[in-house]
């Protein structure tokens, strides 16, 4: 074996009381391994009194380290070049770990940076703290601060994608309320009506110490809503398409891959930290898009597993809602695409968030205009953009599908022998909510169609 010290390898030349904090601070980090008996340069010195040495560190993983870090390490030893080196294993822990003798001070709490372990500060410390209990305490257990929630948005995107709703059991199907009977967390954010605020600001430049000349809010509304507004924005107005001609060939270059955002920005309000109350945003440069939110890696969770596509959610009855309304795949696929399309770089884990900078094919100047009709700041060469569900709860059933609605009706106007799977690839909707939406249309006499299945054509009625 050749021997390098990383940020996830520690190398000890023989049994030192620093050996406690190497271990601290791997189990607040992302994990790694410790060897002793191996020189600084690597070379292999071997350990001379090992069943000693073995002693004193199995007594540091049992009496030493609080909480309790004995099921994320692991003690053993390897033979090489006639010697003996220890080899101590340590997985990242799911909670904040420190020397118990010093208590969670300074003194006692450590992380890894680089190849050298680092005392916490104070503000370190509770920050983390208060991350680590937000993150054990389910939103479905967490009581919520909005006392008579309704749920009319959440009841008609099921509708759309061809969930039965029953009124009775929805509550309890939904995990709406904590065993105390009391409505919880994952209520506040599904609700009609809340406190959310999802923010998309636009600067003028390349970082935020220049001109704001956009900010839109999508919140105080169901959570799943207000994503798909932020989202709709982004990939409908921001990704702005540049088109070349070379040699006579057109070549059509959008801003970012519609996908790869997606994907971001679904994860990024799936794996946020809600306990905290700090909504996920998206900032938006001339020469990037970023995706901030709160949490950092789930617990458990090494970057070499979130960059393999191991998926595990922290808010998982969310995930469950979201799958079920065809809004996320639980396949592990979208960071390897990122990954892929953009590199790791793209990805920044702070000590408390998550950033994820997605570049831009070509630079945009954020110059920006005024539109008349209500004073909106609207970029030049950008269309005035109304999100489509910006309407009151009085018609959200007219509404809320109107968009799909059009463009189906778009679509079999000029494809009238298209089948339903045919027109849901082209709108990008599963084939249920396609399915949903065009026996409306035959119902309201809009549509109707003639012939057999396999061989008939739509009618457009009006």
């Amino acid at each position: 074996m050749e021997f390098v010290e990383t940020e996830k390898v520690e190398l000890k030349r023989r049994y030192t009381e620093t050996i406690e904090k190497e271990i601290v601070a791997f189990l607040n980090t992302d994990g790694g391994t410790l060897y002793v008996g191996v020189e600084d340069d690597g070379m292999v010195v071997g350990v001379e009194k090992v069943d000693e040495t073995f002693k004193k560190i199995s007594d540091i993983i049992t009496d030493s380290i609080l909480p309790n870090a004995k099921e994320y390490i692991q003690l053993g030893s390897k033979y090489l070049d006639g010697k003996i080196v220890i080899e101590v294993k340590v997985d990242k822990g799911d909670g904040l770990f420190y020397i118990k003798r010093f208590g969670r001070s300074s003194q006692g709490c450590y992380r890894r940076i680089g190849t050298t372990c680092r005392a916490m500060s104070e503000n370190e410390i509770e920050k983390m703290h208060s991350i680590v209990l937000g993150s054990k305490t389910k939103i479905t257990s967490a009581r919520g601060e909005i006392q008579n929630p309704t749920f009319k948005y959440l009841k008609l995107l099921c509708s759309e994608s061809g969930l039965n709703i029953n009124d009775s059991t929805f509550v309890q199907n939904f995990h709406l309320q904590n065993e105390s009977g009391e409505w919880n967390k994952m209520s506040d954010l599904l609700c009609d009506k809340n406190d959310i605020s999802i923010k998309v600001v636009r600067f003028a430049g390349n970082d935020k110490s220049s001109k704001i000349i956009l900010r839109n809010e999508y919140g105080g509304k169901c959570l799943v809503v207000a994503m798909q507004q932020a989202l709709e924005y982004c990939i409908d107005v921001i990704n702005q398409t540049k088109t070349e001609f070379d040699r006579g060939i057109r070549k059509d270059i959008q801003l970012f891959d519609r996908d790869a955002f997606r994907e971001v920005w679904f994860n990024a309000c799936l794996h946020n930290n809600w306990i905290d109350g700090t909504p996920p945003a998206i900032y938006v440069f001339c020469n990037r898009i970023e995706i901030v939110s709160t949490g950092g890696l789930p617990s458990n969770l090494s970057k070499e597993d979130f960059f393999a596509g191991v998926s595990k959610p922290v808010n998982d009855e969310l995930a469950k809602i979201l799958i079920r309304l065809d809004m996320v795949e639980q396949t592990g696929h979208g960071i390897p695409l990122v990954t892929r399309l953009y590199g790791k770089s793209v990805f920044e884990f702070l000590d408390f968030f998550i950033r994820v900078s997605i570049p831009f094919e070509y630079d945009v100047r954020n110059d920006y205009i005024m539109v008349d009709e209500d004073s909106t700041p609207c970029l030049l060469n950008e269309p005035y953009y109304k999100p489509y569900y910006k309407y009151g709860l009085e018609d959200t059933t007219v509404n809320l599908g109107k968009k799909t609605r059009d463009n189906i009706m778009s679509v079999l106007r000029n494809n009238p022998s298209l089948s339903k799977a045919g027109v849901a690839r082209i709108i990008g909707k599963s084939s249920k909510t396609v399915e949903w939406h065009i026996k409306k249309l035959v119902d309201e006499g809009l549509v109707r169609h003639v012939g057999a299945n396999k061989n008939g054509h739509w009618e457009i009625l009006s």
